[in-house]
């Protein structure tokens, strides 16, 4: 009868440290599948939060000192919404405040102040006349979860040009010269003034357990009414 040997010790343990490092590399191509298909997830959640929230800032603003009241024969100088109280302010980088006639009856209610501000991570609205420091601000909820976003910049940037008419010389041209209407020294008195307006909004998030991912968005909006004003 043929004798029969078994395995020797050596083979046994070279068997299972060669068995245990393909174990080791399958469980390493998992884990990375389900971390990078985790990022993914977080990365296209966190984008769009952000792109929504940047949309809706921006169709917010772009309304800013509408006035109902703009009807054939009216004066714009005498729009209630781009008065030195409710205009559009930038009393913080973070923060940006403004009205418009959101029912169109002509007049500035309670409930026709708005504006964003970054507090504590999150974007919130205002929805009453407050302002930057104060409380009453509404949250916007960018995310649920445990995969909250948090939003870690928020500036806005100005950027103004105006046109004057120089009614006090004979030539009655438009000026373009002038970039901030309130303190230019081009403006003098009973100088009439036509202010456009564009804002550049600058918005970084990041997801609070990951904070790896991050995300920036930049982008612009043209306020669709112009300041018009006679220079005191």
């Amino acid at each position: 009868m043929k004798k029969q040997d078994g395995y020797s010790l050596i083979e046994i343990m070279i068997a299972l440290l060669l068995g245990l490092i393909i174990l080791a590399a399958t469980l390493t191509i998992y884990i990375t599948t389900i971390r990078g298909s985790s990022d993914l997830v977080k990365s296209a959640r966190l984008n769009h939060d952000l792109d929504s929230s940047l949309a809706l800032m921006i169709n917010d603003i772009r309304r800013a000192g509408y006035w109902g009241g703009a009807i054939v024969g009216s004066d714009s100088r005498a729009n209630p919404f781009t008065q030195a109280a409710t205009d559009l302010q930038f009393p913080l980088t973070d923060c940006v405040l403004y009205t418009y006639d959101a029912d169109a009856d002509g007049t500035v209610d309670t409930d026709e102040y708005y504006g964003f501000r970054l507090s504590g991570g999150n974007i919130q609205m205002r929805s009453s006349n407050i302002d930057c420091a104060a409380n009453g601000w509404n949250t916007l909820n960018i995310s649920e979860g445990t995969e909250q976003i948090e939003v870690t910049l928020l500036t806005f940037t100005k950027a103004f040009k105006c046109l004057r008419k120089r009614i006090a010389v004979a030539d009655l041209s438009y000026d373009s010269t002038c970039n901030v209407v309130a303190t230019d020294s081009n403006l003098v008195t009973n100088d009439r003034a036509i202010e456009t307006r564009t804002l550049f909004i600058n918005l970084e998030g990041r997801v609070k357990i990951d904070p790896v991912v991050i995300r920036k968005a930049v982008d612009q909006v043209k306020i669709r009414n112009d300041r018009i004003f006679t220079q005191p």
